[in-house]
């Protein structure tokens, strides 16, 4: 099993994860030309996805979803509630409704989804295993809740949002609302919350970390990676660290 972000960032995200012949798209926040385009680079067609799992409602997670839709055969897996949000601006996509703690099987992966903490209707995490590997998937959370630490035990890769730096979200210039939306319980994790729930769940098994989500206002990829790795160098065989950048993939990360 492995994973790549095609974009990650406040202005849109996208990721695969592959194992054999199985390709999920998580989440489809940048245009679908920009989807293809760059599954065409990886030698995938859009029509052979296994399926699109949604974390959420939100448009830089689903901004190319209808077009994507309409023109390949695409089976959309998310909860019920983000389907009824999502289906006057993707009717043509195929929605099979999830719910959080109950695993379903796409191709030869295993996904389980759960809840996280964010300002939209239902948004979930995943847990992908294949093979007895496992892979977290947490984006768009404002707290690292219980049922996030439950998925997270004895992970081999994480995916996870590092989204601001709170000295520059405060001296950011935005509006105190925007502030306190994004800093709070069901906003988005910053740098040092990230960086705690990594010291928390950390063990010799856990060979990787991706970090995504990064806003462009109020964080910085060298930032995101400074913090990240000053918590990663007090284990003794630290995960490799992979900053995903906003508007471009990351190369494959093997699970």
């Amino acid at each position: 099993m492995r994973i790549l972000t095609l974009a990650s960032g406040s202005s849109g995200n996208a990721s695969i994860v592959q194992s054999g012949s199985t390709c999920i798209l998580v989440d489809a926040g940048i245009s679908a030309r920009r989807i293809t385009k760059h599954l065409s680079e990886l030698g995938i067609a859009p029509a052979s996805l296994s399926g699109v799992l949604i974390t959420h409602e939100h448009l830089d997670h689903v901004c190319g979803l209808g077009v994507l839709a309409k023109k390949h055969p695409l089976c959309v897996y998310c909860s019920r509630y983000t389907a009824q949000d999502l289906k006057s601006a993707a009717p043509a996509a195929r929605y099979t409704y999830i719910e959080p703690g109950s695993p379903i099987t796409i191709g030869d992966i295993t996904v389980t989804p759960f809840g996280v903490s964010h300002d939209a209707l239902d948004p979930l995490g995943y847990l992908f295993e294949h093979e007895g590997r496992r892979l977290g998937y947490i984006t768009d959370t404002g707290c690292i809740t219980r049922e996030i630490l439950l998925r997270a035990r004895d992970l081999h890769a994480l995916y996870l949002e590092s989204n601001y730096d709170p000295t520059m979200l405060r001296e950011s210039g935005r509006p105190l609302s925007l502030i306190e939306r994004i800093d709070n319980a069901f906003g988005h994790l910053s740098n040092e919350q990230a960086g705690e729930f990594v010291r928390t769940i950390a063990h010799p098994g856990l060979r990787h970390v991706l970090l995504g989500h990064l806003s462009r206002e109020c964080n910085t990829p060298e930032k995101a990676r400074s913090d990240m790795a000053a918590v990663l160098s007090e284990f003794p065989e630290p995960p490799q660290l992979t900053v995903c950048p906003a508007a471009d993939r990351t190369d494959w990360v093997e699970v």
